[in-house]
């Protein structure tokens, strides 16, 4: 036999190779079927509720502001509230983990309501005191705080003026006239003058005493450039928002803070010349412009509002929240839809201009298409989507300011329009304690994060 062949007889290495390969390979059946087996049996377990997602954290659908809290008008819910009872309007969530507060409700059982005709005291204003931990809280987040409101003559007004009564105090104004109101008097030459009879307010205020705490409306003229409202009765200069910033609202809110207008008819001395909270609005007379613009061509006023509109007015509201911005670099900013008025009575370009019976006859002011249109403006611009890209119309460079926050009123008060005050503000209940539990919970939201 030649001596490279190997006997087939005999027992040889190869065969131990093969037990050895054999062995690995039950071990890993072994390895493998206790390892599904164990899987099978995890997946049957319960999931441990403290490893999902937080009730506080941000989830889809819901928005979160920078404390990390849901805010609970951002989110699906319903009204509560009838009328008759004593119980304040609540907004109710379907989410027991983002719901609603009651401050409004605490607020008013703190304070020592009174009237000179006790059929004006809001029934629910008689409230259980809250707990001491709450009444507490709510001097940490109201005291020597103030509330700046921009936007409209009828529907912010309306509400500061709700708010006061509600709390049981007045609303006041401020005019040319007033301590505060220098600043109507002090605009440059080169943006614009009042005819000297016009008296209109440059903002309204309430102020609670309790709490040092103050609530002021301030008016604008809508996402206009052109100065098209200086020929009304509710017009001062400057009629440019970004002027109007400038020349108003900060001298306003530097007065509002400063020591030598001081007066037992004035509230105290502000902390800051700058307010805690923003909450901003161009809606009425961005559609009143354009109404009568559509009244004078002949087109009609019930048609959808033209993408070049649109895009021109979300293009706006970058400029005008981005000169907010730059006025104030520490107060948040809450950016507040436009609610959708009386569906049963429409107003009317007059109306809303106070002329009515004047040689313009009735032509509506709104529709809830356009309403709906640039609220889903107002959406788009915040939560952008895509490829979408919202830049500024006066500077193309410019971009929405980061920390605005929306405030969704519309969708709240939606259906709500019943309950009106008139045709195009809401009324106290629900409207006006809805909207006065949204602002307090972003004044506690923004300064105690």
């Amino acid at each position: 036999m030649p001596s490279n062949v190997r006997p087939l007889t005999g027992k040889g290495k190869p065969q131990l190779a093969d037990t050895r390969v054999q062995t690995a390979g039950r071990i890993l059946t072994y390895f493998s079927a206790a390892y599904i087996a164990i899987t099978f049996l995890c997946s049957l377990a319960p999931a441990d509720p403290s490893r999902g997602v937080s009730s506080n954290g941000p989830r889809r659908g819901y928005h979160t502001t920078r404390s990390g809290r849901c805010d609970p008008f951002s989110i699906p819910g319903w009204v509560d509230w009838s009328i008759g009872t004593n119980d304040l309007p609540a907004w109710r969530t379907f989410d027991p983990s983002c719901s609603t507060t009651n401050l409004l409700g605490t607020l008013i059982s703190t304070l020592n309501i009174q009237h000179e005709d006790p059929s004006k005291i809001a029934p629910h204003a008689v409230h259980k005191l809250a707990t001491t931990s709450s009444v507490e809280e709510l001097g940490t987040f109201l005291t020597n705080r103030t509330v700046l409101m921009i936007g409209d003559h009828q529907v912010d007004k309306a509400l500061v003026e709700h708010l006061c009564a509600l709390t049981g105090h007045t609303i006041q104004a401020v005019d040319k006239n007033h301590p505060w109101g220098g600043s109507i008097n002090a605009v440059p030459p080169k943006h614009g003058f009042t005819p000297v009879k016009n008296n209109a307010p440059l903002a309204h205020y309430c102020y609670l005493p309790e709490y040092d705490f103050v609530v002021t409306s301030i008016y604008a003229y809508g996402a206009d450039t052109f100065d098209s409202w200086r020929g009304e009765e509710l017009y001062n200069a400057p009629g440019l928002f970004e002027d109007r910033v400038t020349d108003l609202y900060v001298p306003y809110m530097r007065d509002m803070a400063s020591r030598t207008h001081t007066s037992p008819a004035l509230p105290l001395p502000r902390a800051r010349a700058e307010p805690d909270l923003v909450i901003f609005n161009s809606g009425l007379w961005d559609l009143a412009r354009w109404a009568r613009f559509d009244i004078d061509t002949g087109a009609g006023l019930l048609e959808n509002l033209s993408e070049e509109r649109i895009m021109w007015w979300r293009s706006r509201m970058v400029d005008m929240l981005g000169s907010v911005r730059r006025a104030w670099r520490r107060p948040r900013i809450v950016w507040r839809d436009t609610a959708y008025p009386l569906a049963s009575e429409a107003s009317t370009v007059e109306a809303f201009l106070g002329i009515e019976g004047e040689v313009r006859k009735n032509h509506p002011l709104y529709h809830a298409n356009r309403i709906a249109q640039i609220n889903n403006a107002q959406h788009s611009a915040l939560d952008v989507h895509g490829d979408d890209v919202v830049k500024g119309e006066v500077s193309r460079a410019a971009r929405m300011p980061a920390d605005v926050v929306p405030l969704n009123f519309a969708q709240v008060l939606m259906g709500q329009d019943q309950h009106s005050l008139n045709p195009l503000a809401p009324g106290q209940l629900p409207g006006g304690a809805l909207f006065a539990e949204m602002l307090l919970w972003h004044l506690r939201d923004a300064v105690l994060p």
